[in-house]
């Protein structure tokens, strides 16, 4: 089965632009909305900016400014890219993408029917992330885990993961594993029995029940 975008978990004030070669993706900028100001941003990424290669997304976005707002109305190198409500085809194009005819939203226009064009910029939507880092001292509460503890059984660095409890560093990548880890409990498990000898015998076992109790819940409020 193709995939396909579930507009109701994309981020509808953001996308991202990337350009795409035959064999390689680079990620350009990040276009954002403010619908109660009603203007756009754009930012270049810097290493997109910085290299040799880098051409500007249009016109009215060169690549020496590293940030361009426009009140009132989209960009118009972004604006190009959706057709004309009255162009015949328009219908069939939302039919196509899983949108409304009737959808107004910039961003999901341009992230659907507006995604690709006669140039090498793709829009991209940016999925939203509800997950709040709480739920990991949380996590680690209700396991009965210590700092330590729960550093061993998923891999972790402890003055890292301690850092991350009390909100004092953000790192995305391990913040990233943590939440796959609460989400998926049967993933969660995989990694705690390789690392079982790591781990005191009790704490083991409380972990890894405890992780089957969420993967029992999991299962149960997935079925309704």
């Amino acid at each position: 089965m193709a995939y396909r975008t579930d507009y109701s978990k994309i981020d509808k004030q953001r996308l991202e632009v990337f350009a795409e070669s035959r064999k390689r993706r680079q990620f350009v900028g990040t276009l954002t909305w403010d619908n109660v100001k009603n203007w756009f941003e754009f930012r270049y990424d810097p290493k997109y900016a910085r290299s040799k290669k880098a051409i500007p997304l249009g016109k009215e976005l060169d690549l020496f400014k590293k940030s361009h707002v426009c009140r009132g109305k989209l960009f118009p190198s972004f604006a190009d890219r959706i057709p004309p409500r009255n162009n015949p085809a328009y219908e069939d194009y939302c039919r196509a993408q899983g949108i409304s005819l009737d959808e107004t939203n910039p961003i999901v226009l341009l992230v659907s029917i507006g995604r690709k064009g006669p140039s090498t910029f793709i829009f991209e939507p940016v999925i939203k992330d509800d997950f709040d880092v709480e739920e990991i001292r949380k996590f680690r509460l209700a396991a009965d885990l210590s700092i330590n503890d729960m550093a061993l059984a998923f891999d972790l660095n402890p003055p890292t993961l301690q850092r991350i409890e009390t909100k004092k560093a953000i790192d995305a990548s391990t913040i990233r594993r943590i939440q796959i880890y609460l989400t998926f409990p049967k993933v969660a498990m995989w990694q705690v029995e390789r690392n079982m000898g790591k781990l005191h015998s009790e704490t083991f076992h409380r972990l890894w029940n405890y992780l089957n109790f969420r993967k029992k819940t999991n299962r149960k409020s997935s079925s309704h």
